[in-house]
């Protein structure tokens, strides 16, 4: 039998945390989701896997390159399709000869899948979901069962005042090929939304649930609560709680769990980390520090004295000596200057490769170079200041290079001062590394925080002119 692994979202979620990581690469104590995903499937048998994926898939096969233990394959998506479009898209449809699993990336969970399997082949019916007991059920597609397990009603995710029922979908179905024959080609199609609202229609006995044990775990990590129930749950299993990854230099701190403290990680003197504390390759945390409740992504630096509790910072991120962080979320490669205080939320530009990936990674923007495009909300630049010691959003988001213009000449001067600030040139890199523009990033990488502001307008506005009348010329 073969199995499914829908590893094609986005993690939204999980933001910022998803922006440098796909969301099945996130590490869970100190090993990506999806691994243990693709470990509870072997463990049941399962070992000829499809990996439906699109976001920064690469990471994800180069992660398994080596793994023999597992036939995986990672069919190519041209746009997204939904779920069962792109299990559809993978081959998996109505010339199969035996029915499959389908599993989310996120799904952390010791249900008996082989009890699953095996109803499924008792009940006879083209679908049969997982569904467990839940508190907060209109975050979830709902199931009402009848006494032999037949679905009689099913809603995706219903308001909150309309919900019929806590059994939930865990994400987790066996599927007959037959099914597929309702998923048309080539258009977005899902199997919550689309499949299952039109099995119901068809009538009764096309789709099943099989109610989980109580004693057994499930959860969807695709969001931080989540996670860290299932970082407890498997600290908790593992009979400890605090992990430690390889090459870990702790030097006179106390760790307190549950927390996990990924490899090459360096916690200075006389720090405090944890409770539920992440802190995932390569952090750096300074002296003195206090970190509690929160998650650190990969390569971020904290100076001496840093407070950080219940907040998310992403990836490569820099923070300066006392600096405090309560409940906050800092955005990629974002600098905080000493002695600030960050109680919101900091965003800073993605940068983009070709194929609208986010890698994070130095000159990775938009290959076409466009600067006359209209960018999404990751790719635009949010314009904040030093406000009181804070660091705080001005309000001005600009999607353009057009906008950007007509913001600055709105924009507090505090906001210019912050994004120019000595060492740093915020806007000369949002045109390197968004717009590939190595012309116009060469004029404004000289710019200063003290000069005045119509001279950093002028020579882009000079350079939009000249992209204009050009494709005003290639036009005739």
């Amino acid at each position: 039998m073969k199995a499914v692994i829908l590893a094609g979202g986005i993690g939204t979620r999980l933001r910022p945390l998803t922006f440098t990581k796909p969301k099945p690469m996130v590490p869970l104590v100190n090993k990506p989701v999806i691994e243990h995903v693709v470990d509870y499937l072997v463990s049941h048998g399962l070992n000829d896997i499809v990996v439906t994926t699109t976001f920064l898939r690469e990471m994800v096969m180069d992660h398994f390159m080596y793994r023999e233990d597992v036939r995986l394959t990672y069919p190519a998506e041209p746009y997204p399709l939904g779920t069962a479009g792109s299990v559809k898209n993978a081959g998996l449809d109505e010339e199969e000869d035996e029915p499959f699993v389908v599993i989310q990336s996120d799904n952390i969970t010791d249900m008996d899948l082989r009890g699953l399997i095996d109803f499924h082949h008792e009940a006879g019916g083209l679908v049969t979901i997982a569904v467990t007991h839940v508190e907060d059920p209109w975050n979830y597609g709902i199931a009402k069962l009848e006494g032999n397990g037949c679905i009689s009603r099913f809603h995706e995710k219903p308001d909150k005042g309309k919900c019929f029922s806590d059994l939930a979908s865990t994400g987790i179905y066996v599927v007959e090929p037959k099914a597929m024959e309702f998923v048309p080609d080539g258009i977005a199609f899902d199997f919550a939304k689309d499949l299952f609202h039109l099995l119901q229609v068809k009538g009764k006995g096309k789709m099943f649930g099989y109610e989980m044990e109580a004693g057994n775990f499930w959860t969807d990590v695709g969001q931080p609560e989540e996670y860290m129930k299932a970082m407890e749950w498997m600290l908790r299993k593992a009979k400890r709680d605090v992990f430690i990854g390889e090459n870990v230099e702790i030097n006179s701190s106390g760790i307190t769990g549950p927390t996990v403290i990924g490899d090459s990680v360096v916690v200075e003197d006389n720090c405090s980390v944890g409770p539920n504390a992440v802190l995932f390759e390569d952090v750096y945390i300074g002296k003195n520090s206090s970190l509690e409740q929160c998650f650190i992504g990969e390569r971020t630096i904290t100076g001496d004295n840093a407070s950080i509790k219940q907040s998310i910072i992403g990836a490569n991120c820099e923070l300066g000596k006392e600096v405090e962080v309560l409940k906050g979320m800092i955005w990629p490669f974002i600098t905080i200057p000493h002695s600030t205080t960050v109680d919101n939320v900091v965003k800073r530009f993605v940068r983009f490769d070709a194929s609208g990936n986010g890698t994070g990674e130095e000159g990775k923007g938009n290959e076409n170079g466009n600067l006359l495009r209209t960018l999404s909300d990751e790719e635009a630049f949010y314009f904040n200041m030093r406000r009181g010691g804070k660091i705080v959003h001005t309000g001005f988001i600009a999607r353009s290079l057009e906008t950007f213009v007509d913001m600055l000449k709105k924009v507090d001067t505090k906001a210019i001062e912050y994004h120019l600030r000595e060492g740093y040139n915020d806007f000369a890199d949002w045109i390197r590394d968004v717009f590939r523009d190595e012309k116009l990033t060469s004029e404004v990488v000289g710019i200063q925080w003290w000069e005045p502001r119509s001279k950093l307008i002028g020579m882009i506005q000079e350079h939009i002119s000249e992209l204009k009348t050009g494709v005003r010329v290639d036009a005739l």
